[in-house]
């Protein structure tokens, strides 16, 4: 009797072995973050602080924590059901930079207080990721600038001149939610604002400005439209209105002008550098001359 009892006890026993095999417990299944560099030329730099958010299908918040180290979020792995998600990023988010409506995918807006602030540059970055069962999935966010660049030019102005350079129409932060037409996640908001550039003054007849790093132009501007001063030492002003191409996110922009050239409405074309850097001539005058209205 004993044996027969031994007997159906090893069986059950076997049988519940059998049914963990075909039901593994699986504890690693999860999201984790890979940090990368977009742009080589940041290669290098130092996070200081990292905001993770993950955001299920529909929108809504599951997730966010925020990192000292590249490698503290990298080890971190967040436990999530199999299913769609966003992973959004934004790395060294300090003052004048605020991060708002965190709650909603589509309503996170990252967002630069001072617009002419001369600022480090932060990064941001969006990854869509679809979790399985049974898998630790590795969520690449390569780290995209916030910010652009832009520097100008003057080659040929009287010795003393001094130059005051306003962009009018950029943007107040970007929605990392909304894509540019190339696809890249990140559109700017519609919300525009001015950014001023610090003076320079012509040495050897050259003017160069230090680069301003500023927010894009405004998401639903064709044209990003600067507006020059340029002072001369026996008080005459001199004035020009620019319409350039639109500024993105991360991209380099580098006006060149020669004095000669100046005219009170001046159309800029691009000229490719490379994958980031754009260069900005004169190409003619603005052929709509109301253009005012549009800023």
């Amino acid at each position: 009797m004993n044996n027969r009892r031994s007997h159906i006890l090893l069986c059950l026993i076997a049988l519940l072995l059998t049914a963990c095999e075909k039901e593994p417990v699986n504890s690693d299944q999860g999201i984790s973050a890979a940090l990368s560099w977009a742009d080589p030329a940041d290669a290098g730099r130092e996070i200081k602080s990292a905001h993770i958010w993950i955001y299920r299908a529909d929108g809504d918040l599951l997730f966010q924590e925020q990192y000292d180290t590249k490698q503290a979020v990298a080890g971190d792995i967040h436990a999530v059901e199999s299913g769609d998600y966003r992973v959004v990023t934004a790395i060294n988010f300090h003052e004048p930079f605020s991060l708002a409506k965190a709650e909603i995918f589509d309503s996170l807006i990252m967002k630069l207080g001072k617009s002419s602030a001369s600022l480090e540059h932060t990064h941001y970055s969006v990854a869509t990721v679809l979790a399985e069962k049974g898998k630790n999935i590795r969520a690449q966010l390569p780290l995209r600038r916030v910010l652009a660049e832009l520097t100008i030019e003057v080659v040929g102005a009287p010795q003393g001149t001094t130059l005051e350079a306003t962009v009018l129409n950029v943007a107040d932060g970007i929605v990392p939610s909304q894509k540019e037409n190339d696809l890249t996640w990140g559109k700017a908001t519609d919300h525009k604002q001015l950014a001023s550039l610090q003076p320079a003054i012509s040495e050897n007849g050259v003017i160069n400005t230090e680069t301003i790093r500023l927010m894009p132009t405004i998401g639903n501007a064709s044209h990003t439209y600067l507006h020059l001063t340029f002072r001369l030492t026996d008080g005459t002003l001199k004035e020009c209105l620019c319409e350039a191409p639109p500024m993105k996110s991360a991209g380099k922009y580098s006006l060149k002008l020669k004095y000669s050239e100046l005219r009170p409405l001046l159309h800029i074309d691009p000229i490719r550098v490379n994958d980031w850097e754009e260069g900005w001539i004169v190409s003619g005058e603005i052929l709509n001359p109301n253009i005012q209205s549009a800023l």
